[in-house]
C-alpha cells in the first residue's frame, strides 16, 4: 500500500463539488462533448442542494463515482482529482471499475500528482478485491498514456467517435443486390461469432463498456423489461451468407428517450466493406433528419473512408486501457 499522503483525501460531496466542476471543466475543455458539459452542469446544480445531497449522492451514479474518488489539496486549494465508478459490465466481467476525470490544474502539472492520485485509487481497488480497472485516454495524450503504462495498464484498442448532423445530405439509395433484414432472436450465436472474429476480447470488444460476451447478443425477458423502463430500443440489421448459416455484417441502431442521437454499432467481416456500405447507407436514408453517432475502431481505414463519404465527422479518438488488478501489482513510485 502507498504511504499516506497529506495532500490526498477522499472527495467530500458537501464541499468539493464547485471546485471539482471548475477543475474538470478547465482540464478537459478541449475534448469535452455535450455529455461532459451536461455532467458539469449537473455537478453545479447538485452542489446547491445542501443537506439533500447526501441522499442524492447515493442514488445518482455520477455522484457516487465522484464520491468514491480522491482529490489533491495544495495550500487549501483543490487542484487534482480522480473519480472511480463501477463499470457494470455484462457477463463475466464484473468487479471491474472505471477510472475517470484524472486531472491536475495546469499550474501544478508535471509534479507527480496524477501518479499519486492514481496509485491511491488502485491501492483502494485492490483492497476491495476488484478484478480490473479500465480507462479511456486521448489518442495523442502521450504523457498520460506513458503514466498509465508505467502503472501496469495495457492498451486494448483505439476507437474514434463519429457524428453525423441531422442536416447532413441524404445519400443515394443503397446497392439493391445486398439483402438487408432484421436479425432473428435465434441468430444471436451467429452474430456473436461475427463479433468474436472482428471485435475480440481483450482487443477492445464491441466498444467502451461493451465486451464481446453472449449477454450482449442473447437478450432475456429481464433485459427487455429493463430496456422498457429506460425507454431504450435496439434494432439489429444484418446481411446473411448465401446459405444463411452465418452473418457477414451487422449494424445496431440504439435509441433512448432523451438521447441527442441514435447510436450505431457496425461490424463486418474483412473484405466485406461493400456490405458495411449497404447497411450504413440504408440506415442513414431511413433515419434522415436524425443525428447519428458511432464509436468504431480507429484502425479500420476502410470504414473511416466510408463514414466520411456518408458525411460523418470524426471526433475524439481514445485508447481503451485495462489493468488486471488480480494479476498485476501496480508499481509504486
Amino acid at each position: 500500500m502507498s504511504n499516506p499522503d497529506p495532500h490526498i483525501r477522499p472527495v467530500d460531496l458537501r464541499t468539493d463539488l464547485p471546485a471539482l466542476a471548475d477543475l474538470i471543466e478547465l482540464v478537459f475543455a478541449p475534448t469535452m462533448d455535450e455529455g461532459g458539459r451536461a455532467a458539469i452542469r449537473e455537478m453545479r446544480y447538485m452542489s446547491r442542494l445542501g443537506a439533500g445531497l447526501t441522499l442524492l449522492g447515493r442514488l445518482n451514479e455520477m455522484m457516487s463515482g465522484i464520491k468514491m474518488g480522491y482529490v489533491w489539496v495544495e495550500e487549501g486549494r483543490l487542484i487534482g482529482n480522480v473519480s472511480i465508478y463501477p463499470a457494470h459490465l455484462p457477463g463475466g466481467e464484473r468487479d471491474t471499475w472505471i477510472i475517470a476525470n484524472v486531472g491536475v490544474h495546469p499550474d501544478y502539472q508535471r509534479r507527480g500528482i496524477a501518479r499519486r492520485l492514481m496509485q491511491t485509487s488502485l491501492d483502494m481497488l485492490q483492497r476491495r478485491g476488484a478484478r480490473a480497472a479500465i480507462l479511456q485516454v486521448d489518442y495523442h495524450n502521450d504523457a498520460a498514456i506513458h503514466l498509465y503504462e508505467q502503472l501496469g495498464f495495457v492498451r486494448e484498442r483505439a476507437f474514434r467517435q463519429w457524428q453525423r448532423s441531422s442536416t447532413a445530405p441524404t445519400p443515394r439509395s443503397t446497392d439493391s443486390s445486398v439483402f438487408i433484414t432484421r436479425r432473428r432472436p435465434s441468430e444471436w450465436a451467429a452474430e456473436l461469432a461475427l463479433a468474436q472474429q472482428v471485435r475480440p476480447n481483450p482487443q477492445g470488444g464491441i466498444g467502451w463498456l461493451k465486451p464481446t460476451v453472449p449477454a450482449l447478443f442473447r437478450k432475456t425477458w429481464r433485459d427487455s423489461l429493463i430496456n422498457l423502463t429506460k425507454m431504450t430500443s435496439t434494432e439489429r440489421l444484418i446481411v446473411r451468407s448465401e446459405d444463411e448459416r452465418a452473418i457477414l455484417a451487422s449494424l445496431w441502431l440504439e435509441t433512448q428517450l432523451g438521447m441527442f442521437s441514435t447510436r450505431l454499432t457496425l461490424m463486418y467481416l474483412p473484405g466485406m466493406v461493400h456490405l458495411a456500405n449497404a447497411l450504413l447507407t440504408s440506415a442513414v436514408r431511413r433515419l434522415r433528419g436524425t443525428a447519428l453517432s458511432m464509436e468504431h475502431p480507429f484502425d479500420d481505414e476502410e470504414a473511416s473512408a466510408l463514414l466520411r463519404q456518408l458525411h460523418f465527422s470524426p471526433e475524439r479518438a481514445v485508447w481503451h486501457m485495462r489493468l488486471d488488478l488480480r494479476r498485476t501489482r501496480a508499481p509504486h513510485s
